[in-house]
């Protein structure tokens, strides 16, 4: 393995927390690539062939987690739904991250008329709730996973121009950024070799975490059944029978439910050892921050305290 990867690999799982975030996306993620390169192949049933036998079948052999209302194998169903959710929810904010990176150093390093366009913009989406604003799009655009993906970034961008922004004036600050300026450096040398080193961190973390966030507003609107086609294999689609079918059988909708808290909260765990790989300063203070607590416990024990200190 490359000693760079192995030293991810070793700061990742030197936190429990990070480490088990990593270990549950790993999982989802390999799982849902499988289905995109061998299909329905890999799984025991069709997820969405109709078998009116076979009604809310509860959990057995044949279906690990029963079916559903439908007869529809409910295992089948989820594992067909994470790459539309992992799927959808990666574009999403990817394309509000570039689409934010732009707008965000434009604003922070030319300043002026850039800067009042683009934040006053910014501004205007921020004035309304992204959910609410996402809905309406979904409704106006019309039924479909694309449409449903068009609705959500339309409105996911404008944290990433702030965030960009911020970051981007705070790096301009700086007497390299001003020097190079003056001596008419090329801007995309400027961002290349200055800026955007230093923004990445704030900006990979954050992508990280919201990668969850934006999962959840996906299963929000296949949960209401706004942007999403009923029947697709979806977690938000799949839960919404909780609404209707939550007495008499809850385990349709539960199911899939815990499959989308697994996701959130593997990505916002994830997103810490993101930061630690990134920025040596956070590992070193969680470094200090555990030997302080060993430290801690072997005073409490009556043993000598050790040599062991933040270094």
């Amino acid at each position: 393995m490359n000693p760079t990867y192995r030293k991810w690999l070793n700061i990742v799982f030197s936190n429990r927390l990070s480490a088990s975030g990593f270990v549950i996306i790993s999982i989802f993620l390999i799982i849902a690539l499988l289905y995109l390169i061998f299909g329905n192949l890999i799984l025991p049933y069709n997820p969405i062939q109709i078998n009116l036998s076979q009604v809310n079948a509860p959990p057995s052999f044949r279906h690990l987690f029963g079916t559903d209302q439908e007869g529809r194998d409910i295992f089948s169903r989820v594992i067909a739904a994470l790459p539309v959710d992992l799927g959808i929810s990666m574009l999403v904010v990817v394309a509000s991250a570039a689409l934010g990176l732009i707008l965000g150093v434009l604003a922070g390093y030319y300043r002026g008329i850039f800067e009042e366009i683009i934040m006053r913009v910014t501004d205007l989406f921020f004035a309304l709730p992204p959910l609410i604003m996402a809905m309406a799009i979904a409704i106006t655009l019309g039924s479909s996973l694309i449409n449903a993906s068009i609705a959500i970034i339309i409105v996911w961008w404008p944290p990433y121009v702030r965030l960009v922004r911020g970051s981007t004036l705070e790096v301009t600050a700086n007497e390299y950024i001003t020097m190079s300026k003056v001596l008419n450096t090329p801007f995309i040398k400027i961002f290349t070799k200055g800026i955007f080193p230093n923004i990445v961190t704030s900006l990979l973390v954050y992508a990280t975490m919201d990668i969850g966030t934006a999962i959840l507003t996906l299963s929000t609107l296949g949960f209401l059944g706004i942007g999403i086609p009923v029947g697709t294999p979806e977690l938000g689609v799949m839960s919404s029978i909780l609404s209707t079918n939550f007495y008499t059988y809850p385990l349709e909708g539960l199911i899939p439910a815990f499959f989308i808290f697994l996701i959130v909260m593997g990505f916002s765990l994830t997103g810490e050892g993101v930061a630690e790989i990134i920025d040596p300063n956070i590992r070193g203070h969680l470094i200090s921050r555990k030997r302080r607590l060993e430290e801690m416990k072997k005073i409490k024990a009556g043993s000598r305290p050790s040599d062991i200190g933040p270094q």
